[in-house]
């Protein structure tokens, strides 16, 4: 499976816990989705290094319902 995942990708970009939770946030504002931190990962990539993206058509996948609700809220209060 590495390998096969290996030979489609370009680039992988790491980020902070708290650019997930930005992304999180995000996605609830502006989309009005709950998401578990995963879900977010592309939006904190973005968050992170947005003129890395500017100017770009840039897509994410956002799923996952793995949500941890006391979590959850507690990532919109911080």
């Amino acid at each position: 499976m590495l390998g096969d995942l290996l030979q489609v990708t370009d680039d992988a970009v790491l980020v902070d816990e708290t650019s997930i939770i930005s992304g999180i946030r995000m996605l609830r504002e502006h989309a009005g989705l709950v998401v578990e931190p995963s879900a977010a990962l592309g939006v904190a990539a973005m968050v992170e290094d947005s003129g890395r993206f500017a100017g770009r058509n840039v897509v994410t996948i956002i799923c996952g319902s793995n949500v941890d609700m006391d979590a959850y809220h507690r990532w919109l209060r911080s």
